[in-house]
Parts: structure tokens; C-alpha cells; sequence
């Protein structure tokens, strides 16, 4: 009977060995001996959790936690697979005395998501020690300097969770390949694990930007425009140019109103066309035209492009305004400077001036003054010449030829009219014209031969 316990024992030892860990096994430093696989995984899942997590910063420990609570735990049915295979691969080599063994074995660390970012929260990292945040490098304006500057980036000490964590990973990685389980594990926290700073002083495209910025600086310092008005000019210095930007940390733009303004002040002082113009005769009175077709008149957009181009250029730009008219010439505000035809109707003469010097005189007969054959009245210039030329109407059924024509506005025009045996009085009453004016033909080729196309003609009456 005792040979057969002694039986029993052994057999039901032996059983009892396929469904557990050998004898006198440790796994990683952690004895299993004997144990089932689960209770195995247990106690390892359980060693592991308590492995502390301690954060030091500056030499001094802030917060300390442990790995179950920060949320990394052993992958349990990785970890169960795993001792299965080691409890299986030793039952061939167990014995009546079994060699103590400390093995090693695959495992897979696990993370709870929830509880990590919790772990990592910032309150747990509140000291006497006062954080700031870090600023990326930036551009401001020096006033003093008179230019644009780069503010170094400063790199503060405010805790950023994400870089924390990817410290924490770090550290916990190079912890377990000193082994598995540990009694605590420290986490430096250091400038790696705070608010990282994106753009520094040495950033390429902020230093182009700065550039960029205090070229343009020096280009608008180093401009000026000339407008040229004839004998006169107008000049746009760099003082007036500066006074027109608008400069912010960010950047330099010019201030477009100011601009606008500008355009709005030339045009105003040296347009001469549409504007109530007032005119001496030769007599020496002054009569007001109202209807003013000749001048000069300042196309504003364009002109806006045209100058914004000027301002960006750094250099001394000599020019006239852009006009969408224009006259023969000007001396600042005088666009006839002493070169015109004059037409007096009321006394039904003529006389042409170049560069203030009398030409010629003549009587003239002008339109008979009654609806649609009367002459206009205004300032005009001579559209273009041409000898010879034939006048025709359909309206008045007449198909004239002449030697000289010059129009000036609505088909009216200067012309010899050699069928005519006198000119000036009051015949223009009873016979006068379809509203051209009428010369004698030496008279006309005088005229003729002196003017160009574009040369102004003052038509008025006192009567």
C-alpha cells in the first residue's frame, strides 16, 4: 500500500506538471514556478502595473504615477499565448530535480489611450516654477532703425502634452530593453517635451520676407517723380512717398487713398479740357467758354497704374501724367501757350497766332445763325488736314470742291471758299455758311501751312 501512494504521488504529480509552469522558473527576473498559465499572466500583468512612473524636471520630482495607472498594461492573450508555448516546449525536459531557469519571452506592451492622456495632463506637472509659452521668431518694424527686424523665437517651458507622450514612449522603450520589469522608470522632462517652437530667427523664408520687405523700404525711400507740364513740373518726393505707407509688423503696403488723392490734386490743378475756360482776346476782354473741347485731361485709373508702377521702382522717374486727352503743348496750366486760332463771330474775324506772334488776320463768314447752320461756339482743335477736298451734304444737297479743309467739330470746319467775292460784315446773317467757316483762299493756305492737326481754335461771340 505505501509502494502504491508513492505511486499515486508521482502519477498525479506528473499530471498535475502538463498543466502548469516548471519548477523553479522565473520569467524575467519574476518566479512562475509551478504556476498555471493564467495565474502566471496574472501575476506578470500584475508586477508589471506597479512598475512606477516617476516625471523629474530640473532635478526635481513633479508628479509619480505608476504603468497601470498611466494605462500601459501587457497585451494579456499575447502574453498568455506566450507562456502556454514555454509551459508546453519544457515538459520534455523536466525531471525528478529540475535546473532553476530565468527565461525570457515575447511580449507586447498595450496602451489605453484614455488613461494616458490623463496621466499626462498638465495639472499634474503645477510647480513653483513659473512657465511660459514659446513664441516663433517674428518680423517687427524698428521705428528708430527705420527698417524691418527679426525678434529671435523664444523657447518656453509650457508643457506640451503631445511631445510629453512621445518622451514618455521613449523613455518607456529604452527601459525595456533593459528589462521587462523595472521598480520605477524615470521621465526627464527637458526641452523635448515642451511647446515646440515652429519658425526661428534662422528661418529661410522669414528671412526672405525681411528681404523683400526692406527692399521695398528702400525703394519707395529712393523714388521720386517728376510730372512734366511743359515748362512747368510737379515733383512727387520721396518724404511725400513715405508719409503715403502703411507699415505693420506683418508687412508694408502703400496707403491707396492717399494716392487717389494725389491723382485727384494733378488732375484738378493742370486739367484744362471740360473745365470753364476764360479766354483774351485780342481785343483785351475776356470772355468765358463754356463749351470746351480742347485740353488736357488726366486719365485717373491709368495713371493710378502708371504711378503705382513708379513708386515700387527706386529710382527718379521723369514723365508726363497719362492723358486720355491732350493738347498741342502747355506750360503748367496754359495749354495754348501762344499758338491758336481765334474766331471772333460777332466781328466775323480771324486771327492765327504761333508762339505768341500774330500770322495772319482775315474776315471770315461763318454759319448763318439760325438752327443747325450756325458755328459752334467753344474751344476745339483741328482734327486733321486735307488739300484738296470736297465738301458734299445730302441734307443741304451740295457737293463742293475746296483747296484747303481743316475740321475742328461736327463736320464743321475751315475752309477757302473762292466763290465768295468778300468776307466779313453781316453777311453771314443772310448768307452765311452750313456753320463752317469760310476764308479767302490765300488766307487759307496761310492758315493751312502754319497749323498741325491738334492745333487749338477758340470760336466765341460777344453778341
Amino acid at each position: 500500500m505505501v509502494v502504491l501512494l508513492i505511486i499515486c504521488l508521482i502519477l498525479g504529480d506528473y499530471l498535475l506538471d502538463q498543466t502548469r509552469m516548471a519548477h523553479r522558473l522565473s520569467v524575467y527576473g519574476v518566479n512562475v514556478s509551478g504556476m498555471t498559465v493564467e495565474n502566471a499572466a496574472q501575476k506578470l500583468e500584475r508586477v508589471f502595473g506597479k512598475t512606477e512612473l516617476a516625471f523629474v524636471e530640473n532635478g526635481e520630482e513633479l508628479y509619480r504615477t505608476t504603468f497601470q495607472e498611466a494605462g500601459f498594461t501587457l497585451d494579456g492573450e499575447a502574453l498568455r499565448e506566450e507562456l502556454a508555448s514555454v509551459q508546453s516546449s519544457m515538459l520534455s525536459e523536466r525531471g525528478m530535480i529540475e535546473k532553476k531557469k530565468n527565461i525570457e519571452i515575447e511580449y507586447t506592451v498595450a496602451t489605453d489611450e484614455e488613461l494616458l492622456s490623463e496621466a499626462l495632463s498638465a495639472e499634474h506637472f503645477t510647480v513653483e516654477l513659473e512657465r511660459t509659452e514659446s513664441s516663433d521668431a517674428y518680423m517687427e518694424y524698428d521705428s528708430e532703425a527705420g527698417e524691418f527686424v527679426i525678434v529671435s523665437s523664444w523657447q518656453g517651458n509650457v508643457i506640451d502634452e503631445e511631445n510629453l507622450r512621445s518622451v514618455v514612449e521613449e523613455t518607456l522603450s529604452e527601459s525595456l530593453e533593459e528589462g521587462l520589469f523595472q521598480d520605477s522608470v524615470t521621465v526627464r522632462i527637458d526641452v523635448n517635451s515642451y511647446q515646440t517652437v515652429s519658425v526661428t530667427e534662422n528661418s529661410e523664408e522669414l528671412t526672405e520676407k525681411l528681404e523683400q520687405l526692406n527692399q521695398s523700404l528702400t525703394n519707395y525711400k529712393n523714388t521720386s517723380i517728376i510730372y512734366d507740364f511743359g515748362s512747368e513740373t510737379e515733383i512727387l518726393d520721396s518724404d511725400t512717398i513715405c508719409s503715403w505707407l502703411e507699415i505693420t509688423d506683418d508687412g508694408v503696403e502703400m496707403d491707396t487713398s492717399m494716392i487717389w488723392t494725389y491723382i485727384d490734386e494733378l488732375s484738378e490743378k493742370y486739367n484744362t479740357k471740360y473745365n470753364t475756360r476764360y479766354f483774351t482776346t485780342t481785343a483785351g476782354d475776356t470772355v468765358t467758354i463754356s463749351n470746351n473741347e480742347y485740353g488736357y485731361w488726366i486719365d485717373k485709373d491709368a495713371e493710378y497704374v502708371q504711378l503705382c508702377e513708379d513708386l515700387e521702382s527706386g529710382t527718379q522717374v521723369e514723365r508726363e501724367p497719362v492723358y486720355s486727352d491732350s493738347g498741342l503743348s502747355r506750360k503748367g496750366t496754359d495749354d495754348l501757350c501762344g499758338s491758336y486760332i481765334e474766331v471772333s463771330l460777332d466781328k466775323q474775324h480771324l486771327w492765327l497766332y504761333k508762339d505768341y506772334v500774330l500770322v495772319t488776320e482775315t474776315d471770315i463768314v461763318s454759319g448763318k445763325p439760325e438752327e443747325e447752320r450756325e458755328t459752334l461756339q467753344g474751344a476745339f482743335s483741328i482734327a486733321y488736314k486735307a488739300s484738296p477736298y470736297t465738301l458734299s451734304s445730302d441734307y443741304y444737297g451740295y457737293e463742293t470742291d475746296v483747296t484747303y479743309w481743316m475740321p475742328f467739330a461736327n463736320g464743321q470746319g475751315l475752309h477757302d471758299a473762292t466763290w465768295r467775292s468778300s468776307f466779313g460784315g453781316t453777311r453771314y446773317i443772310t448768307n452765311g455758311s452750313h456753320g463752317c467757316i469760310n476764308l479767302p483762299l490765300t488766307a487759307a493756305a496761310t492758315i493751312y501751312n502754319t497749323i498741325t492737326a491738334g492745333y487749338p481754335i477758340i470760336i466765341y461771340s460777344r453778341d
